[in-house]
């Protein structure tokens, strides 16, 4: 609990509960989340379809682990992991992303647009899956073991 003392004016009167932590969640995870934290990950109906498959919500070693299955997290993490390492191998010759465009090397990125309509028309065309298999003749050609 967090009070103050005063207000904006700094004039002093009784204090005021400015926060409360809320009680936990019945079944607590092994993390102890809150359930705020606990729903962030949350897939609920309808938004799946809506996600493009770059979402974190959708990493699969997250939804392993939110289900307390470790050992099938932990191998899924390594797999990402490899291919993440895949991924940047097979993109040292450039890279371009699909809603954003640096005008200066080191400059910021900015939006292009598409995103929305994108995600209103279900159309991930052109987005890369960055959680699923690579393909094994990509795998060999950049020479990744």
């Amino acid at each position: 609990m967090y009070y103050t003392n005063g207000d904006r004016t700094g004039k002093p009167k009784d204090a005021t509960l400015l926060w409360k932590r809320t009680k936990p969640p019945p079944n607590l995870t092994r993390y102890n989340l809150t359930s705020f934290a606990i729903t962030l990950n949350e897939l609920t109906p309808g938004l799946q379809e809506k996600l493009p498959p770059t979402d974190s919500r959708l990493r699969p070693d997250q939804r392993h682990l939110e289900n307390g299955e470790y050992d099938k997290a932990n191998a899924e993490k390594q797999r990402l992991e490899k291919r993440q390492r895949m991924s940047r191998k097979l993109q040292e010759h450039g890279w371009n992303p699909i809603w954003f465009q640096q005008k200066d090397e080191n400059g910021p990125f900015k939006y292009v647009g598409g995103y929305w309509e994108a995600r209103e028309q279900r159309n991930w065309d052109g987005c890369p899956n960055i959680f699923g298999e690579f393909n094994e003749d990509l795998v060999q050609s950049a020479d990744i073991s």
